[in-house]
């Protein structure tokens, strides 16, 4: 990253496509002669994006600091479902509100209409 070598280490379950694409290639890896792995190396240089390296230093820091439970039990009662349920209620004043002013113009219409009779 950024010109640098990094070591990332990231754990994924057994089963999952990720572990597979693994163990092929530590496979491939084995059956390859010297030179092939000279080849390969000129051949593919791999780089990290800006998303890996921060995602991969945020998971290192939670991990460090031993907050990685204590932010999970409070993204359960996160923003994101504070601001959903404040919307839903947004909105349901608003229908309410809504519904108050059809009926109060509803009345306003049937006096409208009695006093013209």
């Amino acid at each position: 990253f950024a010109g640098g070598v990094m070591n990332v280490t990231k754990i994924v379950e057994k089963a999952s496509d990720e572990a597979a694409k693994e163990v092929e290639r530590k496979e491939k890896e084995a059956k390859e002669t010297a030179l092939d792995k000279v080849v390969n190396q000129i051949g593919e240089k791999k780089g990290i994006s800006t998303l890996e390296k921060s995602s991969f230093d945020w998971d290192k820091y939670k991990k460090e600091k031993g907050i990685e439970e204590e932010l999970e039990k409070y993204a359960k009662d996160g923003y994101v479902e504070k601001q959903e349920f404040l919307n839903r209620v947004d909105q349901r004043k608003f229908e309410q509100e809504k519904e108050e002013r059809n009926r109060q113009r509803a009345l306003a219409a049937q006096k409208a209409e009695a006093s013209k009779k």
